[in-house]
């Protein structure tokens, strides 16, 4: 018989959903507040084409990590529950670091071999090693603090979860900008943005010390293979997933860099009023990955206990809210758009802020992928994931490749733009064909973003209109407003 200690008795008391979500979207709104002052002073003091080799380096730190590592510590989410319930999750853990540390090791490896080539693909630049060997260590801060904000998260410490983010934004904030003003070059912005992941690992690092002991423990003897063979396959989905992902992601900045006719500071420039243009769109999917991750560990919870259907209305809820609320922002960041970069920006960056209402669109669309394919992974049906994303990138390289030549930027942001839409009909088909309805509010939902593209005021009209059109649309909002509210209200201190 196995003996281990209840959920109430474990040291990783699980924060609540609603409460969660609160933690999150209170942190998310003061860190992306941060990351838009960030960016911001990035664009004033830095060139456009050093801003575009800025954003080549972060989005291989950030975007590739996860792929090396073929998608272990990403398997967290969905296993620390299962594990931690019969008593192994100890065991689980540390063969996942394990895995963890020896992919680092491959990278490093292939890095001190080929370090011209890595500079090459990532800058168009192959003699400036020093460059080269800063992301090198972006890339393992990153995936020290990756590892550590995933098992905080799957034990559903979202408050720590969310603190180690907000964390790491404020000291990069600092010491970016410090950097920047004193003079400072790329090579240390990007040691700068390494040591604020470092020092944001502390809090997560500090709760899992404290609550270690505390987990339950099982009589019986732990088998790795078995374990292997149920993590392996979500894992290879994961990794294919998160590969094909972010080659998708990436696609458009490489294909700019690599294929602007004019050289290689033609280039980087392209790249920096891409970067520009995507100031405000990319704060969408960062709240929205932190929505997803949250919610992961509650719907994956929901799943193991046999509550399909719970599954299902939250997805639902959180959807629709997520649809109205960024359309909402994002037609007002428009309304505002073209004083915000005579102001802030100078006037450097016409060519960003003609893309955005684009990239609005396609990164709602990316959101709302993001959040909906967790239904997939709790289903253990990742494998759609893969094979929408799949289709979205090969779209998206042919469309690049003929629509850069002729178009320029913008035919790079139509390519993407007509990507998204192709990869989240093929996520909306997977989940239905595996439970989740496929009905009038969803079509609601994933065409509403699609109104920015007529401009803001249009936009703001079909909010209003969509919500009566739909009466479940209108009761999803209104019950999660409730129930969030009614969550809040048990938080709060009982008054004297």
């Amino acid at each position: 018989m196995n003996s281990t200690k209840t959920e109430t008795q474990s040291s990783f008391a699980a924060d609540s959903l609603a409460i969660g979500m609160l933690v999150v979207l209170a942190m998310t709104i003061v860190q992306r507040s941060l990351g838009f002052f960030r960016s911001v002073w990035f664009c004033r003091l830095m060139d456009d084409s050093v801003v575009g080799q800025w954003a080549m380096a972060f989005d291989f730190i950030t975007m590739a990590t996860p792929v090396m590592l073929f998608g272990m510590p990403g398997s967290l989410p969905r296993y620390v529950e299962t594990y931690r319930q019969q008593g192994h999750l100890r065991a689980l853990v540390m063969r996942l670091l394990l895995a963890t540390v020896s992919c680092a090791a491959v990278f490093m490896t292939g890095l001190a071999v080929a370090p011209d080539w890595f500079g090459w693909l990532i800058f168009l630049e192959s003699d400036n090693r020093s460059l080269t060997y800063s992301v090198a260590a972006g890339v393992l801060a990153i995936i020290a603090f990756n590892f550590v904000h995933q098992l905080v998260s799957s034990l559903r410490q979202v408050r720590v979860a969310s603190m180690m983010q907000f964390v790491q934004s404020v000291v990069f904030t600092i010491v970016g900008v410090a950097w920047l003003m004193q003079g400072g070059g790329l090579t240390g912005l990007i040691l700068s943005f390494a040591i604020a992941s470092l020092i944001a690992i502390l809090p997560g690092a500090w709760t899992l010390a404290n609550g270690w002991q505390g987990l339950p423990r099982s009589d019986s003897r732990f088998h790795a293979p078995s374990m292997w063979r149920r993590l392996l396959p979500y894992a290879i989905a994961l990794w294919t997933m998160n590969l094909l992902s972010n080659l998708f992601e990436m696609s458009d900045r490489y294909m700019i860099l690599h294929f602007t006719q004019g050289g290689e500071q033609m280039g980087q420039a392209a790249v920096g009023q891409y970067h520009s243009g995507r100031i405000f769109p990319v704060l969408l999917i960062s709240l929205a990955s932190m929505i997803a991750g949250v919610l992961m560990p509650y719907l994956a919870a929901d799943w193991e206990s046999d509550r399909r259907e719970a599954v299902i209305e939250r997805l639902r809820k959180v959807l629709a809210a997520l649809s109205i609320v960024f359309t909402t922002g994002s037609a007002a960041t428009l309304l505002i758009a073209p004083w915000l970069f005579a102001n802030l920006l100078q006037n450097r960056y016409s060519d960003g802020l003609s893309l955005m209402p684009m990239a609005f669109v396609f990164y709602i669309w990316a959101s709302l992928v993001m959040i909906g394919q967790d239904y997939l992974w709790v289903a253990e049906r990742g494998k759609w994931v893969g094979v929408a994303i799949a289709v979205g990138l090969v779209i998206n390289l042919v469309l690049n490749a003929a629509l850069l030549p002729m178009l320029g930027l913008q035919g790079a942001v139509i390519a993407t733009l007509s990507a998204h839409g192709v990869v989240m009909i093929g996520i909306w088909f997977a989940m239905n064909r595996h439970g989740f309805p496929l009905d009038f509010p969803m079509l609601l939902i994933s065409i509403l973003p699609a109104s920015l593209l007529l401009g803001p005021a249009i936009a703001l009209a079909s909010v209003l209109m969509v919500i009566p059109m739909s009466p479940p649309l209108k009761s999803w909002i209104g019950e999660g407003m409730s129930l969030v509210a009614a969550k809040w209200r048990r938080a709060l201190p009982e008054p004297t």
